[in-house]
């Protein structure tokens, strides 16, 4: 009898979230439009070192004093930009001014009007331990003391607007009271280097904004042949190819190619192996925090990791305090389409409503009953509902063991894989050539929405499973519904021809006539299989075991469905191909070509293992 058949799964049933009802009675309790609002343009904000920052102030146009909701960008403090409700500031700031905030957008250092040098994240003189982090302290200590303010600050934001916000609250203003990052970063070599292999499209996007004061987008869509771009060696070089000129940004991503000091700088997690959370700066951070990204956010764990690590290792006094949604979305997205999907109207999020309970609450005193809710709202997609929890990980998950079988012909979606529940004993090898010349190509997944073409969310894999450098390993229709919820990881035995080389894992869900969505990816680069502060290259031929975490995922696998894991060695541009060669990151010129050989028998049983919710489990 199968792991499956002996935990009987059955449909789960998932809660309906309080932020679904717009006509609930929370939203009774919400703080209503009773102001005009008054406009500051371009003010002046003075940093400890003598710099000015420049922000606009939007405030109620009345007497007294406000609470204060601050963004700090690199993308321009007068966006308006309504379908993205999550860098949207003068919709934001139309929005919660009435109703009796002080809306504040600060450009970082550098940026829109900033006096400064941009560099991102860090200072251009990071050594001497500076980052964005004092910048937004500053703002803040400066905005809980002028004369329409409480003295209560909050911050929120996406992605950079996210990652500061965790820098900023490590510094512990007095006047800081809560943080809400969406889609933000714990430990941000991973942001740049995911599992060792560099986030190629992501990582120069970020190099172009910390190189120029204002966004250029017109020019870099129409104008820069990304191709060649994504394909120019050696990769250090390639700020000069886009930019004509050396920046400081790229050369020291390359100075620093493993896990060390310079990554933990504003860092809120670190983590060196898969699957790792430790306590980081977590115990700085005094503040709770509304944590909020979707299963195709290319942050996504690392929302999901700075939930955990303060409930882990923060302030024991604020663990009960902190909350996670996970929705199906993009990066920067909280809309109900994405991809090829539509998930139905439950998942459009009314952001701004969910904000403004929250805001309430730790700004205004106002007892709305949002700590009352359970701190853990994710979206089951598969059935497309919503599922609360008191935690995560759901606590009676069950690891169910899918391992990988093959008759010695897993290439392509025409191959022998096969993906059971059953453990191998003697099976012939799976081999497959990777040419970092001809990479598989990114289509879908919790790529940067930012890639060129963007190609993020819930995508057809077909196109992908044709190539033999894929290898496709299927299960059979499922004989009952199957709940995943939870993180995902693929232990991997393989060999590779090469001193160095990446594997790569996908996880998709196949229908019935064929179609199959892509869930989740997970990597690992193989002189990193150890840990990512310290580089290990391989021997030739040597079998080692892959750790690949491929993140987390709630869904729901139909009856009749299959489950796929697709195992190979690249995903461009997501992923910056590997070349083999064993040299340092940044420095080839040329590329090898590597064979890939993956095991599945009794010593060493490649596996799937996916968080399975048995029967019984409810939310809590």
């Amino acid at each position: 009898m199968s792991q499956i058949d002996r935990v009987k799964l059955r449909r789960c049933e998932a809660s309906r979230a309080w932020f679904v009802d717009s006509r609930g009675t929370w939203t009774h309790a919400l703080s209503q439009p009773e102001y005009d609002v008054h406009f500051h343009y371009q003010v002046d904000i003075p940093m400890r070192d003598g710099i000015h920052l420049r922000g606009n102030i939007w405030r109620p146009k009345a007497e007294g004093q406000f609470p204060v909701i601050l963004v700090f960008t690199p993308y321009g403090h007068s966006t308006s930009q309504p379908d993205t409700p999550m860098s949207d500031n003068i919709g934001r700031a139309n929005y919660f001014v009435p109703r009796g905030y002080v809306f504040v957008a600060v450009s970082a250092r550098g940026r829109y009007g900033s006096e400064g040098e941009p560099y991102l994240f860090f200072s251009k003189d990071w050594h001497k331990g500076g980052h964005d982090g004092y910048d937004v302290h500053d703002c803040i200590e400066w905005l809980g003391t002028q004369s329409w303010s409480s003295g209560a600050v909050a911050m929120t934001g996406v992605s950079y607007l996210a990652t500061v916000q965790w820098m900023g609250a490590m510094l512990g203003s007095r006047y800081l009271k809560t943080i809400v990052p969406m889609g933000s970063a714990d430990d941000h070599f991973h942001n740049i280097n995911r599992a060792g292999c560099l986030l190629l499209s992501q990582a120069i996007m970020l190099m172009v904004i910390g190189e120029r004061r204002t966004n250029e987008d017109d020019l870099w869509n129409k104008f820069v042949d990304w191709d060649r771009i994504y394909r120019h060696l050696p990769l250090r070089t390639i700020d000069e190819a886009l930019l004509g000129k050396k920046s400081q940004l790229w050369s020291d991503f390359f100075a620093h190619p493993d896990n060390d000091d310079y990554w933990r700088l504003g860092s809120p997690g670190a983590r060196y192996h898969a699957g790792e959370i430790t306590a980081g700066n977590y115990p700085k951070v005094h503040v709770p925090t509304l944590n909020v990204t979707g299963w195709y956010d290319c942050d996504l764990q690392g929302t999901i990791n700075n939930y955990l690590g303060m409930v882990a290792y923060g302030p024991e006094e604020l663990r009960s305090t902190h909350h996670l949604i996970v929705g199906p979305w993009t990066h920067n997205w909280t809309h109900s389409r994405v991809g090829d999907l539509d998930y139905g109207v439950d998942a459009e999020l009314d952001l701004r409503a969910v904000e403004l309970r929250w805001f309430d609450y730790w700004l205004k005193g106002i007892d709305n009953g949002v700590l009352e809710e359970p701190p853990v709202h994710v979206f089951i997609s598969g059935m497309n509902r919503w599922r609360a929890d008191t935690s995560w990980p759901v606590r009676d998950a069950i690891s169910a063991n899918f391992y990988l079988h093959s008759g010695g012909q897993a290439n392509s979606l025409f191959g022998n894989g096969q993906l059971s529940e059953v453990k191998p004993a003697a099976e012939p090898y799976d081999r497959f050539v990777y040419d970092p010349a001809d990479p598989v190509p990114t289509i879908g997944g919790g790529n940067w929405t930012g890639l060129k073409p963007n190609v993020s969310g819930p995508l057809d894999r077909r196109p992908v499973e044709r190539r033999d450098d894929v290898l496709v390993y299927t299960g059979a229709p499922l004989e009952r519904d199957l709940h995943v919820v939870g993180q995902i990881f693929a232990h991997i035995y393989a060999a590779s021809s090469a001193p160095d080389t990446d594997f790569v894992a996908h996880l998709v869900d196949v229908e019935p006539k064929g179609y199959a969505t892509l869930l989740a990816t997970g990597n690992i680069r193989a002189r990193y299989r150890n840990s990512s502060a310290r580089q290990e290259l391989i021997v030739p031929g040597d079998v080692h075991e892959y750790t690949i975490d491929l993140w987390s995922i709630g869904h729901l696998f139909k009856k009749g469905h299959r489950i796929r894991l697709e195992v190979t060695s690249s995903s461009f541009p997501w992923f910056d191909p590997n070349p083999n060669t064993g040299l340092q990151k940044g420095e080839d010129i040329s590329y090898v070509v590597a064979e890939q050989t993956i095991f599945h028998e009794g010593e060493y049983p490649s596996r799937l293992v996916l968080p399975v919710v048995p029967v019984g489990s409810t939310p809590t």
